[in-house]
């Protein structure tokens, strides 16, 4: 009898480990790229950066100059004005909510099955280069029919997709590791070897942890993390990701590693009794 219900104690701290080396990956995992909200607050910082700005001033030049019904004796005069125009567009509410739907349909393609195509419309940033450009010229500048453009390749990602129909239940697994873990050391007949096994258990689940943040790059594809305009993006959730694993996994080695001396502090005691 003590056999079977020993067997079942190791089989319910093998669970809780596995629980609770999966319970920080997949709660950030949650918190900061499934949901939209988490998502973003990542992404607003990265408006900031020149690459992306550019990005997306150039691409509103490039697409003004390239309109066949600017008469030809004007262009030397607007160009200048234009590229003076889209540099100073940065600080302005048009760039940040042009910003914030880029990065909206990129979080919603990320989550749709197929491949997709990142279309943005450049209508308001555009309109915002041009209004004060008219000031200094003697004419109405027309606006492009379609201001749409596609900044990227969104690839098909069918982890995420998996992954958004799991992680909402994330926040349970570490609750449900530590009630695994009670019941266990609660029907093993020799508990303080069971103890033990839990802090080497914890050490494991604290390096694995340790691991999956130090080699998030190497388990990313390239297909994501090395595109046009997502590659970058993809990185600063690479970079985020690692600074929050590490640390936990740290902490984990540590619980573990005092959980083990403990057990086998006890089980000294006992044999000294």
């Amino acid at each position: 009898m003590s056999s079977v219900r020993d067997l079942s104690a190791v089989a319910l701290l093998l669970l809780a480990v596995v629980l609770g080396a999966l319970w920080a990956p997949t709660t950030w995992l949650h918190h900061h790229v499934v949901e939209r909200e988490g998502f973003l607050a990542i992404t607003e910082p990265l408006a900031e950066d020149p690459d992306f700005q550019r990005t997306m001033s150039d691409s509103a030049v490039e697409m003004l100059m390239g309109d066949e019904r600017i008469p030809g004796w004007i262009e030397e005069s607007l160009a200048p004005l234009a590229e003076e125009q889209a540099a100073a567009l940065t600080g302005t509410g048009v760039y940040a909510t042009l910003w914030n739907a880029t990065m909206s349909e990129v979080h919603g393609a990320l989550f749709s099955p197929g491949a997709s195509d990142l279309d943005v419309d450049l209508a308001p940033v555009i309109d915002r280069i041009l209004t004060p450009v008219e000031e200094k010229l003697p004419i109405e500048i027309p606006r492009p029919e379609d201001a749409t453009i596609t900044l990227a390749s969104i690839p098909d990602v069918p982890l995420l997709t998996r992954a958004s129909a799991v992680t909402p239940w994330a926040q349970w697994t570490g609750p449900a590791a530590l009630v695994l873990l009670a019941l266990a050391l609660l029907i093993a007949s020799h508990r303080r070897a069971l103890l033990i096994m839990a802090g080497l258990g914890g050490i494991l689940a604290g390096a694995g942890v340790w691991w999956i943040g130090e080699q998030v790059e190497a388990v990313v594809p390239d297909s994501i993390d090395q595109t046009a305009f997502l590659g970058p993006v993809v990185q600063v959730f690479e970079g985020h990701f690692q600074a929050a694993m590490m640390p936990q996994g740290v902490i984990m080695l540590g619980a573990g590693a005092l959980v083990t001396a403990a057990g086998l502090v006890l089980v000294g005691l006992h044999r000294r009794s």
